[in-house]
């Protein structure tokens, strides 16, 4: 089997978010030899950083009903070279939501619908104040969506 690489983009400031993106690193990295896990902070994501990638998992926080600043600069300074490059890419995202995360949401879902990716599982929102079944939601959804990364699902 071809070893596949899964892109994960992330804005974890707080310890809880430490934690969730930890939690993805760590599974991802022990779940599978064919898959090879990239991960790389909003802030040093480029689009260089999506050459040979076969799968997105975007982690980014909700502030004042928004996707976190860091999330949209990414967005703003690679929207274009993006665009046209990387249509039909399998993506997966989770918010860590103080409010209820929709506003970050419906954001996100037009940004991706612009770039044409392919959003494979619908969004993960983790709202309110942390559970420790954050976790086991998380652990989850990167295990399903990179399960179906490597069989070629998506």
């Amino acid at each position: 089997m071809m070893k596949k690489n899964i892109l994960f983009i992330h804005h974890s400031p707080s310890r809880n978010t430490k934690k969730l993106s930890k939690l993805v690193e760590n599974k991802i990295s022990t779940l599978s030899p064919n898959i090879n896990l990239k991960t790389s902070n909003l802030i040093d994501t480029n689009s260089s950083s999506f050459r040979e990638i076969d799968g997105l998992i975007i982690g980014t926080i909700e502030n004042f009903g928004y996707m976190s600043g860091l999330t949209k600069d990414f967005f703003d300074r690679c929207y274009d070279d993006l665009k046209d490059k990387t249509e039909g890419l399998p993506i997966i995202y989770y918010v860590r939501a103080g409010l209820d995360g929709e506003g970050c949401k419906v954001a996100l879902n037009k940004i991706l619908i612009g770039l044409r990716w392919r959003q494979v599982l619908p969004p993960l929102i983790l709202k309110g104040s942390w559970q420790k079944d954050y976790l086991k939601q998380l652990e989850k959804f990167v295990l399903t969506f990179t399960s179906g990364i490597e069989l070629g699902i998506y």
